[in-house]
């Protein structure tokens, strides 16, 4: 099971001690282009009237909520994560460990995981 951490103001990290370290990818309300399930291939893409798939003539766009493993920068949809057991706690690090993400020993590409979707 891996274990991500949501800060206080809303942000994520992985867990300090986990074995494998996810990440949650938000970027509900921004236009910005995401990655699909890596699993089930889930997309936000618009839904053809005709068959209901998602349409990809121009590409996919991808999850605005996506569960991301930062070794491999794959994604899970939300269903998907819950059956790889990934779950998502509270942030209990104190203040100045290598898991508080305000903190100089979290690495950069830890804290913001967007720029690898772009």
């Amino acid at each position: 099971m891996a274990t991500i951490h949501k800060t206080v103001d809303a942000t994520y990290h992985p867990d300090p001690a986990g074995p494998a370290r996810w990440v949650v990818r938000d970027a509900r309300g921004f236009a910005v282009v995401g990655p699909p399930c890596e699993r089930c291939g889930a997309c936000e893409c618009v839904p053809c009237p005709c068959h209901g798939e998602p349409i990809h003539e121009r590409g996919c766009v991808g999850l605005s909520l996506a569960y991301v493993r930062l070794d491999r920068w794959t994604a899970l949809c939300g269903p998907c994560a819950a059956l790889e057991g990934i779950v998502v706690v509270p942030c209990d690090c104190p203040a100045d460990s290598p898991g508080d993400p305000s903190s100089a020993g979290v690495p950069a590409e830890d804290r913001d995981v967007s720029r690898h979707f772009a």
